[in-house]
């Protein structure tokens, strides 16, 4: 092998790995561990998602967060790679889901968000849930878009809105928004964590001197594209997510590795 061909693998690896990060909030009062899933585009990490499967339960979550994007906008089928995951990981753990733009696009986020109900998901658009997860009070809500949205009824809904708490909580509250440009907004909605992905950690990336070159709704050189961003009190968290290409014309990931983020969020 050439030092070229050498050098073009390693810059276009699409191994599955697992990132870290540890958070801080003072409404706990022990320990929560998430792990989020974001932008996997129905792709498949080894048979039957074994090496997902794997890279998750090895990291023993409380919570499961899926992100968005779970299907892609230009297969016609339904997301099958992504339902196989979901059904295995809801039969362990609390899981919850937020369409992302591709569910969007395809037309048809009702009957994805429908089919992840009924594997056990609970599907979340200007809606929240409230669990006890190892004696602390969580509430996580899930929205598709900040501003103004049109959903398939025809139903103009602002669902930051419908998410808003409007003074302080004693509850850890949690986002989970696609888009990580909107996240000025996000913060009128007085959340400790917001959860997103979007960026695919800016496509291509030079370890050490550019965490992205492009982004959508971001443009050249993105701002928010991977890891931990605090804004006050709030850690906003952006996964590189975890679609590859799958076909020879596809824009290659470059020095971005698909990445399942795990979170500990501790007292």
């Amino acid at each position: 092998m050439t030092v070229a061909a050498a050098f073009g693998v390693i810059a276009c690896d699409t191994r599955l790995e697992t990132t870290g990060y540890t958070v801080k909030c003072p409404k706990l009062k022990s320990s929560v561990r998430i792990a989020f899933i974001s932008d996997l585009h129905n792709s498949l990490f080894g048979e039957n998602q074994s090496q997902l499967i794997s890279a998750v339960d090895g990291a023993s979550p409380d919570i499961i967060v899926f992100g968005g994007d779970l299907a892609d906008k230009t297969q016609d089928n339904v997301p099958e790679n992504s339902f196989l995951l979901a059904e295995y990981l809801a039969g362990k753990y609390p899981c919850f889901y937020s369409i992302g733009n591709h569910e969007n696009a395809r037309g048809d986020s009702a009957r994805i968000k429908q089919q992840m109900s009924l594997l056990g998901v609970c599907a979340l658009e200007g809606s929240g849930e409230v669990i006890s997860v190892n004696g602390n009070e969580i509430e996580i809500c899930g929205i598709y878009d900040a501003y103004t949205y049109d959903e398939q009824n025809g139903e103009l809904v602002n669902q930051l809105e419908a998410v808003t708490s409007s003074g302080d909580n004693e509850r850890l509250r949690l986002l989970i928004a696609h888009f990580p440009e909107q996240i000025d907004e996000y913060l009128k909605g007085n959340f400790d964590i917001v959860l997103s992905g979007h960026a695919h950690g800016g496509q291509w990336r030079i370890p050490g001197l550019i965490d992205g070159v492009y982004a959508p709704g971001q443009g050249l050189f993105p701002k928010y594209t991977s890891g931990v961003y605090m804004h006050g009190d709030t850690a906003h968290i952006v996964s590189r997510g975890l679609w590859k290409p799958s076909t020879l014309i596809a824009v290659p990931r470059v020095f971005n590795r698909p990445e399942l983020v795990i979170i500990d969020i501790k007292p």
